[in-house]
């Protein structure tokens, strides 16, 4: 516990690895909201009543708000992408968290087909508030002048060691469910997903990848790197920032190979930028801004 308290009062979060994952989050929901129609986001199933859209939690998202126009929603948008482009630039991360987890929010409770990429940008922007609400510079890529506010810090610190249990729990979830499956047991899932005709790559670059993985082996090895990488980076949420930031570029190789072989775009950015966020948290750093302010 004394431990506990005693990284919370060094705990400074607002580094290159901070900046960098909330610009890389925002950009990766910008880029669903550039990419795709409103017809495709937003259009509910044959059999939903119309009601049923705007209901319950629902009703209290952006789309839902403004109201079903057509001029109504591309406002929304316009609302939106002005948001999300304002925290790729990393100006006044203090205004914008909260506005940019609103967007995350209604783009997670709206759209209608969803990755999962969504709940964690959800998850990841409402954790984010805590560590920005103390954040008084008006551009996140800016050097930190002076300390957190002890109050602010201690709320960081909590929000942070949060996401951190989140990744621990996403990546060993990820892996170990797995097992329960025999093709991943035998080492031969890998293979079959990059020739799978819906998830799988390219018509045209499978023939390439079937004389890569003829030996069964080559598939064996990558379907278990796969679990391997998975289960590293839960791993490495445990430790310090340096290996933290192993546990990040191991994120970044796996997403993406998963972005070239799937083409899960913003999810695997998503996922890239949460990796960025835990990996924050330099105490040397605060201890030179402790310094700079007495001196």
């Amino acid at each position: 516990m004394r431990r506990l308290l005693s990284t919370a009062e060094c705990f400074e979060p607002r580094g290159m690895p901070l900046a960098a994952g909330r610009s890389l989050l925002a950009f990766a929901e910008s880029t669903v909201l550039l990419a795709n129609p409103d017809r495709i986001l937003f259009s509910p199933f044959p059999d939903t009543a119309p009601d049923a859209v705007c209901s319950g939690v629902s009703a209290l998202s952006l789309w839902c708000v403004s109201g079903s126009g057509a001029l109504s929603h591309s406002v929304d948008r316009i609302v939106a992408i002005t948001v999300l482009v304002a925290v790729v630039l990393g100006f006044r991360p203090r205004w914008l968290c909260i506005p940019h987890w609103y967007v995350a929010f209604s783009l997670a409770v709206d759209m209608t087909f969803i990755n999962g990429g969504e709940q964690i940008a959800q998850i990841l922007a409402g954790l984010l508030i805590p560590i920005c609400l103390g954040d008084r510079r008006r551009w996140q890529w800016a050097r930190p002048a002076e300390p957190m506010s002890p109050a602010w810090r201690g709320s960081a610190c909590a929000a942070h060691l949060l996401l951190r249990c989140q990744v621990v729990v996403i990546y060993f979830d990820a892996a170990l469910s797995k097992l329960a499956f025999p093709s991943w047991q035998r080492g031969t899932a890998v293979p079959k997903l990059l020739n799978d005709p819906q998830f799988g790559l390219p018509p045209e670059a499978r023939s390439l990848v079937e004389e890569v993985l003829d030996p069964t082996w080559i598939g064996a090895m990558l379907t278990w790197a796969v679990i391997t990488a998975e289960l590293s980076i839960g791993f490495s949420m445990l430790f310090h920032a340096g290996i933290r930031h192993w546990g990040l570029i191991m994120a970044i190789c796996l997403h993406s190979a998963i972005i070239l072989a799937m083409g899960l775009f913003s999810f695997g950015l998503i996922m890239i930028s949460l990796l960025a966020v835990v990996s924050a948290g330099d105490l040397r750093w605060h201890a030179r801004l402790d310094e700079g302010a007495a001196g």
